[in-house]
């Protein structure tokens, strides 16, 4: 429920990120906040991308004003505000699970976490703790686990770089409203239909009418 807290523990939960909207009610922008520091926080040092991790601070200091302008606003406006998640759910309904190849692609992304989970946190905690291989071998192939996960992070990236670059420039070659019967073709013909019926219906009416004066003229 949306309410204004009090000022001065307002701006202690605002050290938080995410807290301080949570503590005012906003619970969703709160959430959302929270996790996106928590991930990003959570790659960086895992994957040991220190670029990365630069984005931890963004979103800090974002949470903490986007919370004391919150809070700090007239009753009116701070009660007009909606609470809502900081990214739109309805991406996650254009995935489309119901299709085999994404189904396929989630799979194979969880299958590989969970392969490079048991052998960095078991199989290599033998290797090292029992002599299983030389030292040499041990210490290749554990540099070797550890880049790769980089490798494929930094791969991905690259790719959704590109993704974006290339649907902004279709967008801007196409226009939103081509873009629109491309991303949906059956809406789009369907308007095309229901404006070539509108379009018809006016064509009969128009003879209609002219039909009705010229027999109103030779009467």
């Amino acid at each position: 429920m949306i309410k204004k807290r009090s000022k001065f523990w307002t701006i202690v939960f605002a050290m938080v990120p995410g807290a301080g909207h949570m503590f005012n009610g906003f619970m969703k922008r709160g959430v959302s906040i929270m996790g996106l520091f928590a991930v990003i926080w959570f790659v960086a040092s895992w994957l040991n991308l220190g670029a990365l991790g630069l984005l931890a601070p963004v979103v800090w200091f974002y949470s903490f004003f986007d919370c004391i302008n919150l809070r700090f606003q007239d009753d009116e406006d701070f009660y007009m505000q909606e609470d809502g998640y900081l990214f739109d759910l309805g991406a996650l309904r254009m995935l489309n699970l119901g299709d085999s190849r994404i189904r396929g692609a989630v799979g194979i992304g969880l299958i590989i976490v969970g392969v490079y989970a048991l052998w960095n946190n078991v199989v290599m905690h033998f290797v090292w703790n029992y002599g299983l291989l030389p030292h040499v071998v041990v210490r290749a192939i554990s540099e070797i686990s550890y880049v790769i996960p980089q490798l494929i992070v930094g791969v991905l990236i690259i790719l959704v770089g590109l993704a974006l670059v290339k649907g902004k420039k279709r967008e801007m070659f196409y226009g939103p409203e081509d873009e629109m019967k491309k991303s949906d073709p059956f809406e789009a013909d369907a308007a095309e239909r229901n404006a070539g019926e509108a379009g018809h219906g006016y064509g009969d009416a128009g003879r209609l009418e002219s039909c009705s004066e010229d027999r109103s003229e030779e009467l």
